[in-house]
């Protein structure tokens, strides 16, 4: 007896061969080509496959084929089988699923990837707590490779050993992006694609996951994917209960989070995960003690830099409207600090002082809020020790750090006034500034403005926030990197990556702004000589491949 039945538009026939009632051999036309499932012997053959059982492990069949292997295997079987099977035109001639779709223990698998049968996989044997042995049909193989070799690639002892503590088999790490609006993972992302670095994203966005379907997206991404770190930035999308740090260490899985804005204002929060599975990246080397004295033991600093593909020299100005001697990038803080202060709900002399102690703030190298308070203001900070709710603390500490970079930025900002600035940012600089003596401009994209802006002015103005006291900011690499000339402030970090006055211009006091900008502004060569030095520098040493290769690296020699 014969049955053709079409599906795939890849396969053209499915021939079903039959000698009194029983199936004998499944013959498929694809691509003009007739290929058999088994050929002679198909039976006798699916039986010597289902020899290959193995007691206390979990069977898993890649295809099911003309379905003897199978009704064997549900015989023998005293854990799971498992079929991974999605050639709907086979299955529909032989009936095997549809026999058996409801049988206890027997999973099919036919999800669209690898990736998520994998996952699929992985869920199951956790459940059953035994090892897997893989039984394999070889037509399946050559008919959809891509399909099933990638998935028992991701169970082979290689990728087995990753999972079980062995970690980093692979030249290249794989790492689990946890993705957020931040502007660094688009730098990230990017990097690890020049580097040839295998990665996977899981975009949390801004919204709060529902904690089951949190866990699941990452518990799939890690049996699918088989990472050997995560990578976060500013720890967005770790969860404050200890969920993803469970789930990792259960996994053998190290933690990464890089810091690129103040970490004492953000760890607090995750005070009752601190442990050895986490490694902290700090761009400001000043963090690592006090980090250190938090309970965290893997600390390394690592700066900024630029995405070279992005930040990359041009034809020049393209726009006549941001054509300027000088030009300053900055957020006014003013709204920032207000809605910080105003989440705070502070009362009494924290609220009535907060001016002064974040002028005061400001104006020493202390670089914690909380310090600050304890010994400088000790009523203020007897006050403050009264907030229990850590987001209230974390609030009033952030309206510190901001108003102080508002008074700061402003103070700077004054002094290129007499020099016509063009100034992009909120509106809130109106609020700040004259009405005359300097040009307003609304806040440029980061990825489309600031890499044709940079070139347009003579000077790009920097001056930092008060976040970092030490360390340098974004601008310090982007500006050169297109070809841009930055006048900016003085942090004592910079020493270790540019030679002042050479590659880096900076001004120690306001009161040195006014006659270097002068000077600046009419030597041109002089510009050039220092945006030449300052961009060669960059790509040697400061790109985010760079940045992305030492992380790499102090993972590997950390966990590995």
């Amino acid at each position: 007896m014969v049955a053709n039945l079409t599906y795939d538009p890849m396969v053209s026939a499915v021939t079903k061969i039959e000698t009194d009632g029983i199936i004998q051999d499944i013959r498929v036309t694809v691509d003009a080509k007739t290929k058999h499932l088994w050929g002679r012997f198909g039976k006798n053959k699916e039986l010597e496959l289902a020899a290959g059982y193995k007691e206390q492990h979990i069977t898993v069949m890649l295809g099911s084929g003309l379905g003897f292997a199978v009704e064997e295997l549900i015989k023998k079987s005293g854990s799971a089988l498992i079929i991974i099977d999605r050639e709907k035109h086979i299955l529909a001639a032989t009936e095997i699923k549809k026999k058996y779709h409801n049988r206890e223990n027997l999973y099919w698998i036919d999800d669209d990837t690898p990736e998520e049968a994998a996952a699929k996989i992985s869920d199951i044997a956790e459940k059953y707590g035994q090892p897997l042995n893989f039984l394999k049909i070889p037509f399946y193989l050559r008919l959809n490779p891509q399909y099933y070799c990638g998935i028992e690639k991701y169970f082979s002892t290689e990728a087995q050993g990753r999972n079980s503590g062995a970690g980093f088999k692979s030249i290249q790490p794989r790492i689990l992006l946890l993705t957020s609006q931040y502007f660094l993972m688009g730098e990230i992302e990017a990097a690890c694609t020049r580097l040839e670095i295998p990665f996977q994203m899981i975009n949390l966005d801004s919204r709060e996951s529902e904690l089951e379907h949190f866990v699941k997206t990452i518990v799939k991404a890690i049996s699918g994917f088989r990472p050997d770190f995560v990578l976060t930035v500013n720890h967005l999308g770790v969860d404050q209960e200890g969920y993803l740090n469970t789930i990792l260490q259960k996994y053998k899985i190290p933690l990464a989070s890089w810091f690129v804005d103040n970490p004492h204002l953000i760890l607090p929060l995750y005070a009752r995960q601190v442990n050895n599975n986490t490694a902290l990246f700090t761009w400001d080397a000043d963090r690592m003690e006090s980090l250190s004295a938090m309970g965290y033991q893997n600390i390394f600093h690592l700066p900024l830099g630029t995405d070279q593909n992005r930040f990359k020299p041009s034809g020049g100005c393209t726009k006549n409207k941001w054509q300027t001697d000088i030009s300053f990038v900055g957020n006014s803080m003013t709204t920032k600090t207000a809605r910080r202060f105003s989440a705070s709900k502070v009362t009494g002399i924290l609220r009535k002082d907060f001016k002064e102690i974040a002028a005061q703030f400001g104006a020493h190298d202390d670089f914690s809020v909380e310090k600050f308070l304890k010994e400088r203001y000790p009523q203020h900070f007897m006050e403050f020790d009264k907030i229990t709710s850590p987001a209230k603390r974390l609030a009033y500490e952030t309206a510190v750090i901001w108003q102080a970079t508002l008074e700061y930025r402003l103070s700077c900002v004054n002094k290129i006034l007499p020099f016509n600035p063009l100034i992009a940012g909120d509106e809130g600089w109106k609020d700040l500034l004259p009405s005359t003596n300097w040009k307003y401009h609304p806040e440029l994209s980061y990825y489309e403005d600031l890499p044709n802006f940079y070139p347009c002015s003579k000077i790009n103005f920097n001056c930092t926030s008060q976040q970092m006291k030490g360390a340098v900011n974004q601008r310090v690499f982007d500006v050169p990197a297109c070809n841009g000339f930055l006048l900016t402030d003085h942090r004592h970090q910079i020493s270790t990556m540019f030679d002042p006055d050479k590659e880096i211009v900076l001004y120690k006091t306001n009161e040195e702004i006014p006659d270097l900008v002068q000077k600046y502004l009419k030597d041109d060569k002089a510009r050039k000589k220092v945006i030449t030095a300052a961009r060669k520098r960059i790509m040697a040493e400061h790109t985010y491949d760079h940045r992305m290769t030492k992380l790499t690296d102090i993972i590997r020699s950390t966990f590995a």
